[in-house]
């Protein structure tokens, strides 16, 4: 997708220029708190999957979590987001408890709400089991699953994606247990007018003990790409070959390793996607790094080209572009160890962390997550355009992870659900049918991300972002708080005038909406010596 992204890399470089000069972080390199503002109220349940999602439809990202892995049985957590607020006690408990391993969103009724995939990993005994699924009925999911495989296997990993270019999601399963030497075929269910068939038509001809899985346009041919990391093992791509998946991967790394968890992310902005692992010692043989396979116009080198100086218990990797410089930077964690980041200066990422949470806060690390909990940092990005050629079906937005996609523009005509399926975190859409002439998206994204940790052995927690990305109140987005500001929120309330730049900017009292209230209160403030305004969410 390299040509089609042309125009979105010349926005991202002007986009960028603008956050370096005039957005600079007041606080650190890595703006994150290191101590975190959110905790969750439970613990000992071992959580291990985590996703966020806007699971009830009212603008905010839910934070889901999936419980159990080897140790106990346990119900699944949804922990949602009022107006800008996370509860810190799970607002829904699955009626089931099992042994489960990560989790997945993703709407596969076209409906508009996301459903919740959970891979569970052992049942009593060590034995195998059922990947689950449950349904979201306009905007609460099901106690129970609605939806079960008819074949058991280990997962430890779950992911939706489109395997057979007809515009609905798939799930995509690795499968394999690594301590006991369980060694299994990976699967994918296909979806089939909005449901999932229970028992697997692709099923990879190669066995391992594999932990996570992934889908990522790998050579910018316009589908959707499999990649699955095993323990004792490679990490093997799968292609796509329009309408099917290879069942023997035509790519694998050089080396064997304990491979424990995968990201995608263009760490040089190449326009091609480079894959991240992180590695753990605790299976003999292991190097134990977190590493980087690099990208070469659509083929992966074998070896990696990037590790950090480190080795130990690695467990989680995601990318993101926390400091808002253009390129993405990539959290890492490990069991018994700090959450981290290694920040990515021009294409190129530190070999040890530029930002790690505070000692206190060590925990067993099972996944790293980004969003924008609070919608302070939101802004609207507009008719962002895409040559299209009438060939690829997978386009990747200029900027995510996606808040909020608005709508998807394709020769003036307003796209519906049942013309694609999309993946907001990793950024992806994929249609039905290619585009012809060129795509346009509207979606939110945020300039303020912040980082949620599940935890194996204690409560889950979020460090918020602290970068000051504009002055609040500053609705018109010219560096100042004037009456100006004051008329240009009465013509976007009254008059069909232009949103603020920055969503939250109008929320001038912080109550998370923006109505005749904050006129009022930025009147009071500019006029009468009233208090600063202070925006911390926005619808």
């Amino acid at each position: 997708m390299k040509i089609n992204r042309l125009s979105g890399h010349l926005f991202l470089t002007l986009n960028s220029l603008f956050l370096i000069f005039i957005l600079q972080p007041v606080y650190a390199v890595i703006p994150l708190e290191t101590s975190p503002s959110w905790r969750s109220t439970e613990s000992g349940v071992y959580s291990t999957g985590a996703v966020f999602g806007d699971i009830d439809g009212n603008g905010f990202l839910d934070l889901v979590i999936s419980n159990g892995n080897d140790i106990v049985k346990a119900p699944n957590f949804v922990y949602f987001n009022f107006k800008g607020k996370l509860d810190a006690t799970a607002g829904w408990v699955s009626s089931n408890s099992e042994y489960s391993g990560h989790c997945a969103l993703g709407d596969i009724d076209k409906d508009g709400y996301l459903e919740l995939a959970v891979s569970n990993y052992i049942n009593t005994g060590w034995d195998k089991i059922v990947i689950q699924l449950y349904d979201n009925v306009n905007g609460s999911l099901t106690l129970s699953p609605v939806w079960s495989s008819a074949d058991s296997m280990h997962s430890f990993a779950c992911s939706f994606g489109d395997a057979d270019g007809d515009g609905d999601l798939d799930l995509a399963v690795a499968c394999g247990e690594a301590y006991n030497k369980y060694y299994e075929n990976n699967r994918i269910y296909f979806n089939q007018n909005g449901v999932l068939e229970t028992t697997p038509s692709w099923i990879s001809a190669d066995t391992g003990t594999c932990y996570d899985v992934d889908w990522g346009d790998v050579d910018n041919d316009g589908d959707l790409d499999l990649v699955i990391i095993c323990a004792r093992g490679q990490a093997r791509v799968y292609k796509n070959h329009g309408d099917s998946i290879e069942t023997a991967p035509s790519w694998q790394s050089r080396d064997a390793d304990n491979r424990n968890s995968l990201a995608w992310g263009d760490i040089d902005n190449d326009g091609y996607l480079d894959l991240a692992v992180a590695n753990n010692t605790q299976i003999a043989g292991s190097r134990g790094y977190f590493e980087v396979y690099s990208n070469n116009s659509g083929v992966l080198d074998t070896i990696p080209f990037w590790e950090s100086s480190t080795s130990g218990y690695g467990s989680s990797v995601s990318f993101c572009d926390v400091d808002n410089d253009g390129d993405r930077d990539l959290a890492a964690g490990r069991w018994w160890g700090l959450s981290s980041v290694y920040e990515n200066t021009g294409g190129n990422l530190t070999s040890t962390p530029s930002w790690s949470c505070n000692s206190s806060y060590e925990s067993v690390i099972e996944e790293m997550v980004w969003a924008d909990l609070d919608g302070d940092g939101l802004i609207k990005i507009k008719n962002e355009t895409h040559l299209a050629d009438g060939i690829k079906k997978v386009y990747y937005f200029d900027h995510y992870p996606v808040h909020k996609l608005d709508s998807i523009i394709v020769a003036d005509s307003i796209l519906s659900l049942n013309d694609f399926c999309y993946n907001l975190t990793s950024g992806w859409v994929a249609f039905k049918v290619p585009p012809i002439s060129e795509v346009k998206f509207n979606y939110k994204v945020s300039l303020k991300t912040d980082l949620a940790v599940s935890n194996w052995d204690r409560e889950n927690f979020c460090f918020f972002n602290l970068n000051k990305v504009y002055r609040y109140g500053d609705t018109n987005n010219d560096q100042d708080v004037t009456v100006s500001d004051v008329v240009f929120l009465i013509s976007f309330l009254f008059r069909g005038g232009e949103e603020p730049y920055f969503l939250a900017s109008g929320d001038t009292n912080d109550d998370c909406q923006t109505s005749v209230s904050d006129v009022i209160f930025l009147i009071n403030h500019l006029f009468k010596g009233g208090p600063e305004p202070l925006a911390g969410c926005a619808k």
